[in-house]
């Protein structure tokens, strides 16, 4: 498992006493642009966490969860999910943070530190972002990520409401990543 710090954050693996914390933000109300988001009850998110503690004790975990935590405060998380039937080495990164700690760089800050770990110690040959074509908050982030927009004809239904909008893909490939000097 690897921990990764950054100026303001610390990016560490999902551990069993996280449910409460991450509860905050994937059972929030407001979460209505995520896809398997919000989780309905406390039970949903505790087996997210074992979902992704069973991840983590893999050789070659496929999905990587973390929290992001500013001091000891769990803020938010990111994930760095292996994508199938990809040329190359591809790596999926999404986030999330908690309502009160939006528009402050936290999502930018761990997301800028995960593709650096994707490209450097995974070796990856892309990264890449979906996200509602509403949220643009997130496409704002994939933006200062260096990523630029693939595919904006995309849609998606949400399994919780039925809902279908429009999806932005973007993403980064290695020789893109080195030459914005990251």
């Amino acid at each position: 498992m690897n921990t990764i710090k950054t100026k303001r954050l610390v990016i560490r693996p999902i551990e069993n006493g996280d449910a409460e914390a991450i509860h905050v933000y994937a059972g929030s109300p407001d979460i209505d642009m995520m896809m398997f988001l919000p989780n309905e009850t406390m039970e949903d998110t505790e087996k997210f966490v074992e979902f992704a503690r069973s991840e983590w004790q893999k050789d070659e975990p496929e999905d990587r969860e973390y929290v992001i935590l500013q001091g000891s405060e769990i803020i938010g998380g990111i994930n760095l999910e292996k994508c199938e039937n990809r040329s190359g080495n591809t790596f999926e990164i999404g986030w999330i943070i908690c309502r009160d700690k939006r528009g402050q760089g936290f999502a930018t800050e761990a997301a800028m530190a995960l593709m650096s770990y994707a490209f450097n110690e995974l070796n990856a040959d892309f990264v890449r972002a979906h996200c509602d074509i509403r949220n643009t908050a997130s496409e704002g982030v994939m933006k200062k990520l260096g990523m630029t927009l693939t595919d904006g004809t995309g849609t998606r239904t949400y399994p919780k409401t039925g809902v279908t909008s429009g999806e932005y893909l973007y993403s980064i490939n290695r020789l893109e990543y080195i030459n914005k000097k990251h």
